[in-house]
Parts: structure tokens; sequence; C-alpha cells
């Protein structure tokens, strides 16, 4: 009998270190807000690393983040655009690629069907990697994953060209609150490309 149970007790946790982490991991996404800092470095084959520095709150498909003079932020509909030089504000309606090109964390919402998921446990943490079924301009994608609570660690793409970008966070945390994604600079020039 305390065999049985003591397997029983353990079905969840091997049901979802085989399968469900990208799952958990995204549906964590969509009910808490993530708040981090970041870097985000590029590397190309013929060139030397550049990395830039910035801040990122999200939840579900909607965001706001700084990066380079830019602040842009996504509340389901319109993307603003906030250049800081040219004190400029562009309200647009985003495609789809230009969102996850925004947004990295939710590539890995876009790519979860249709490319091939492998989860493996690095130390305290899950590493998930997703491979294309076919040839495209990605050749993988990578979560790192905390264990203990599903925090992003980072997340890493290799395209094609050899150019592999890597998003690492810092001081992250979930929260509940959910924010207003609505971005309103007063006195800025408008600019409504909707």
């Amino acid at each position: 009998m305390k065999r049985l149970l003591l397997i029983l007790t353990m079905i969840p946790a091997l049901c979802f270190a085989q399968g469900d982490v990208l799952q958990s991991f995204l549906d964590n996404l969509e009910k808490k807000t993530l708040e981090s800092a970041f870097t985000v470095t590029i590397t190309e084959r013929a060139s030397q690393p550049v990395s830039f520095t910035g801040n990122i709150v999200m939840r579900g498909e909607c965001f706001s983040g700084k990066l380079m003079g830019t602040e842009m932020s996504y509340d389901g509909k319109t993307l603003y655009s906030y250049n800081e030089d040219a004190d400029e504000l562009t309200l647009s309606y985003p495609t789809q690629g230009e969102l996850l090109e925004a947004n990295p964390l939710m590539f890995a919402k876009a790519i979860a069907d249709s490319y091939k998921a492998e989860t493996k446990e690095q130390g305290g943490n899950y590493l998930v990697t997703l491979r294309p079924d076919k040839s495209t301009g990605v050749r993988e994608f990578s979560l790192l994953i905390r264990k203990a609570d599903l925090m992003p660690l980072s997340a890493s793409m290799q395209e094609t060209d050899m150019r592999t970008t890597t998003l690492t966070l810092r001081q992250q945390k979930f929260s509940e609150l959910a924010p207003d994604f609505k971005l309103d600079k007063q006195g800025a020039y408008i600019n409504d490309l909707r």
C-alpha cells in the first residue's frame, strides 16, 4: 500500500517533467505579470557580440518595455512606440511578426505547436528546446526556466544564418497586478498609423 501511494504521488511530477513544462510556463505568463530587467545579446559569426539592456513588463500577449531610448507598449490591440529623442509617440496595429520580435518570450507560444519540444533538467532549472520540423529561418529556440516557480531566466534563438540572439532576464519577479499597457505621453507629437 505504501509503495502504491508513493507511486501515485510521483505520477504528477513525472507527467509534468515529461511534456507539460512549456505549457505550464506559458499558462503562468497568461495569469501573472512578469517584471524584469534584461540584456539582449546578438552574436554573429563575423563580428563581436553586441549587447543592449532594458526593462520589460508583460502579461499574456500584452507588454511594455524600454530599450535604447525607445519605449514600447502593446495593450492587445494597439502598439505604442515612443521615441524619447524625437518626443514622438507612434500608434499602430502591429503584425504578428512585429509582436514576436518585440516580445521574445511569446515567440515560444507562437511556435509551440509547430516545433518539436525537448525538455531537460539542468540543476534547479528546465531547459526547453524547440526545433522546427521543416526548414525555417530559426534553427532552434531555447528557454531556461527555473524549476521552483517557472520563472524565465533566459531565451535564446539560433537562426539559420548563424546569428544567435539571447535574452537574459535579471531581477525578475511575478505579481498578480494587471497593469494598463496603454502609453500616454503628454505633449508628445502623435503619429497615428491605425
